[in-house]
């Protein structure tokens, strides 16, 4: 057998996990013996005034317990005093396990003849056996209704998988009451309350969209495995489908689906034995899919494998004797059972995390997270936690996050099985993907540094190095296409020139180095100001700049001449010891090209413009359009 160093710590976090769970089943199965210490009840009754939308009844229904077959009645139950009735526990949905039948009732002050009509009690939990429920006023049996899983669906005055009682009898003023008497073998769960007919609506549209998005995400991850089953044939894929096909059936049987969609006549399928077949059920596949996802029998020791075979004999023998077993008395086992085989499941998990099974971690988080939502509803049933608004729900969310867990923890394991059947071939080829890789390295280090100098050669090839604009020669040939396309698409075409205003004085006075910084300040004037995607910018040569401007309006040019101009003239060149404002002269011409050979032309219209604008005085636009070209 298998020896594991060092286990100490992981037995006794074990042994405190057991304490634990006994610890909630033991108060689970004591949890109707704390409510006979209950005290008097104070009647108040309900003024249906207050009613919007829901009133829970926790502050206003009151109960007690027929001590007897002739006490069991309506009549009895009428003549008893206020004070030999019992309150409800204000933060608990569960009066425990008491397999016996509760009277409760509920005293309404009717301010309103039209209340009833709208109205119904709630008694919002799908598996009671037998309820009977009356309307009473002035003394008199107004209305009565029989229902209750033993007696068929059709039975239940309103078609929902819980129980609604409407309460349309009771349309006048004055005093009234509810009686109703619950007899269930299962645990007692007492999530009563009095609501509008709208109100009924949403929460069961509430609970429709929640079930149908949990049973969604069953389905697709149910598809989404079988695919991957069918493509890995691995059996443990197989168990767990199984697994998670129980879990789904199991709780559609708990939120009462199966029986409103799929056994709704009680004395084809009971309601009680499809519970309690579906929870075994559930557990014997969850065990069957752990033997077989871990490999218990080839990767643990004696102790594990033990555990393993018990719960695969006990968990099936549960199956098997579902049929015949007394409800109450299966439901206390199968709770026990499945806690036990939960536990078990993270114990297994935790022992190959220790061993460094890669996928035993997950596995060990999924048991871990369903065993905190199992004792979350354990102990809510034994009104040691107080009632959340998860409510019944709370094992469907904490089965979602288990099963996602697994499903991630199988991917790990197809992944760790790939690794080991891959290790051996890798090493033979690890040489050759060692030098592939160093020589691809190498070709694309290459390849980017010949990108990179073509590309910066294109850039010193097209660019004025000072200036970062387009250099003589490229802007020449830009402008010619431009021309040209102006052409053809019959749109006008502004040019701008542009001179430094006394630039050979700025050189005399402040040097070269200050004349260069101009220049540099010129450039990123222009492309600040007016280039834009279809702004063709160069330097023309020594001071003097060229801007084309393709499909723009004499206004439009006119409007970023002006702009350029104000731009030089605000702003001002220093180099740390000299300061000087530029300005500039700008010759601007605009006009649509006809003659494709005269391209020159509108050059030297703007050129010629430019000079006038230095005759004029400098600083200033000189502007012409329609030159005939």
């Amino acid at each position: 057998m298998p020896r594991y160093n060092d286990n100490r710590g992981y037995l006794h976090s074990m042994q405190r996990c057991i304490g634990l769970v006994l610890a909630c089943l033991f108060l689970f199965g004591l949890s109707s013996v704390s409510q006979a210490a209950v005290s008097q009840a104070s009647v108040t009754p309900l003024d249906m005034a207050l009613l919007k939308d829901e009133v829970p009844l926790a502050e206003y229904a009151v109960q007690v317990r027929p001590e007897n077959e002739q006490s069991d009645t309506l009549t009895a139950m009428m003549a008893l005093d206020d004070d030999q009735w019992l309150p409800l526990p204000k933060n608990s949905r569960s009066l425990g396990r008491d397999y016996g039948t509760t009277w409760f009732r509920v005293d309404l002050t009717l301010t309103n003849e039209d209340v009833g009509a709208n109205t119904f009690l709630q008694l919002d939990y799908p598996h009671y056996d037998f309820i009977d429920v009356f309307l009473i006023k002035d003394g008199r049996l107004l209305e009565s209704f029989y229902t209750g899983d033993q007696r068929g669906f059709d039975s239940r005055p309103i078609d929902q998988r819980t129980f609604l009682f409407p309460l349309s009898a009771l349309n006048s003023t004055g005093d009234a009451q509810v009686f109703f008497r619950i007899s269930t073998p299962g645990p007692l769960l007492i999530p009563f309350s009095i609501v509008t007919d709208a109100e009924a609506k949403i929460q069961d549209r509430n609970a429709s969209l929640a079930l149908g998005i949990y049973f969604g995400m069953l389905i697709i991850m149910f598809a989404y495995n079988a695919f991957i089953s069918g493509a890995l044939r691995d059996t443990a894929y197989v168990y767990y489908l199984v697994y998670m096909a129980s879990v789904g059936v199991h709780q559609l049987t708990l939120q009462g689906l199966g029986y409103q969609y799929f056994w709704p006549v009680g004395n084809v399928i009971p309601n009680n034995f499809a519970v309690a077949l579906s929870s075994a059920l559930m557990q014997a596949t969850a065990v069957v899919f752990v033997i077989r996802f871990i490999r218990l029998y080839e990767n643990f020791g004696r102790l594990e494998r033990v555990l393993g075979t018990v719960l695969f004999i006990f968990s099936w023998i549960l199956v098997m004797g579902s049929p015949f077993m007394e409800y109450s008395s299966f439901l206390t086992v199968v709770n026990v059972t499945g806690a036990v085989s939960v536990f078990c499941g993270l114990y297994i998990g935790i022992v190959g995390w220790q061993k460094r099974v890669p996928y035993a971690r997950l596995f060990a988080m999924a048991w871990f997270a369903y065993l905190i939502f199992i004792g979350w509803y354990l102990l809510e049933l034994a009104s040691l936690l107080p009632t959340s608004p998860f409510g019944e729900h709370i094992l469907a969310i904490g089965s979602v996050i288990e099963l996602t867990l697994l499903s991630i923890a199988f991917a790990d394991r197809i992944n760790h099985e790939r690794d080991l059947r891959l290790r051996s071939q890798s090493k033979r080829m690890e040489v050759q993907i060692a030098m592939n890789a160093e020589l691809e390295e190498k070709v694309r280090v290459r390849t980017s540094e010949l990108e990179e100098a073509n590309r910066r050669l294109e850039v010193l090839s097209t660019t004025d190095g000072l200036t970062g604009l387009f250099n003589r020669r490229h802007f020449d040939e830009l402008y010619e296409k431009a021309y040209l396309q102006a052409c053809r698409d019959r749109k006008p075409l502004a040019v701008l020139m542009i001179d430094i205003d006394h630039f050979k004085q700025l050189n005399d006075t402040f040097g070269h180095r200050f004349g260069d910084l101009c220049l540099i300040d010129a450039g990123r004037l222009i492309r600040n100001t007016v280039a834009g995607e279809e702004a063709i910018c160069g330097r023309y040569g020594g001071e003097e700049f060229v801007i084309i401007l393709p499909g723009c309006t004499p206004d439009e040019a006119q409007q970023k001449a002006e702009a350029l101009r104000l731009a030089f003239a605000r702003h001002t060149v220093s180099d740390g010891a000299n300061k000087k404002v530029m300005t500039i002269s700008v010759g601007l011409t605009i006009d649509q090209p006809v003659d494709r050979s005269a391209w020159e032309k509108l050059l030297q219209a703007a050129d010629s413009l430019l000079y006038t604008a230095k005759r004029n005085g400098r600083n200033q636009v000189a502007f012409l359009k329609n030159t005939g070209s």
